[in-house]
C-alpha cells in the first residue's frame, strides 16, 4: 500500500511539474519569438539603411560623373579655360572616388581606375585627343557600374 501511495504521490508530482513547465514554456516560447523577431527587425532596418545610403552616393556619384564629363568636352572641344578647368574636374573626380567607397567593389575599382587615369592625364586633357577618350572611356565604364550598384539595390 505503501508502494502505490508513493507511485500515485509520483505521478501526481510529474503531473504538476508537466503543468507548471507547460505555463512556463509557453512564456519560454513568446520571449524566444520576441527576441527573433526584434533582432530580424534590426537586421532589416540595418539592411534598409545600407541600400538607401548605397542608393544616396550612387546618385551622388553619377551626378559628379555628368560634371566630370562636362568639364572634360569643355577643356577638349571648346578649349573653354573657365568651364573645362581641370582643376575643376580634380573636384569631381575625388568625389566619385570617395563616395565609391559606399558602393559595390566594382564601382570602387573602376571609380579608383578613373581617379588613376585622371591623374596621370589631365594635364594634356584639351592638347590630346587620345586622353579626352581614355577618360570619356573611363567616365562610361565608371558610370555603368554606378548603374549596377544601384540596379542590385533595388
Amino acid at each position: 500500500m505503501a508502494q502505490t501511495r508513493k507511485k500515485v504521490r509520483i505521478r501526481f508530482v510529474e503531473r504538476e511539474w508537466v503543468k507548471g513547465l507547460l505555463k512556463h514554456s509557453v512564456a519560454i516560447v513568446s520571449l524566444i519569438a520576441a527576441i527573433v523577431g526584434l533582432s530580424y527587425n534590426s537586421w532589416q532596418a540595418n539592411q534598409n539603411e545600407i541600400n538607401q545610403n548605397m542608393r544616396i552616393a550612387a546618385f551622388e556619384v553619377l551626378k559628379n560623373l555628368g560634371e566630370l564629363q562636362t568639364v572634360v568636352n569643355y577643356a577638349h572641344f571648346t578649349k573653354d579655360e573657365s568651364r573645362g578647368n581641370p582643376i575643376e574636374g580634380w573636384k569631381h573626380v575625388t568625389m566619385v572616388r570617395d563616395l565609391s567607397h559606399l558602393l559595390k567593389p566594382s564601382a570602387k575599382q573602376q571609380s579608383q581606375l578613373l581617379y588613376d587615369v585622371w591623374q596621370q592625364d589631365w594635364e594634356q586633357l584639351a592638347a590630346n585627343p587620345t586622353i579626352e577618350q581614355q577618360i570619356s572611356q573611363q567616365i562610361t565604364k565608371t558610370r555603368e557600374a554606378v548603374l549596377s550598384t544601384i540596379d542590385a539595390s533595388e
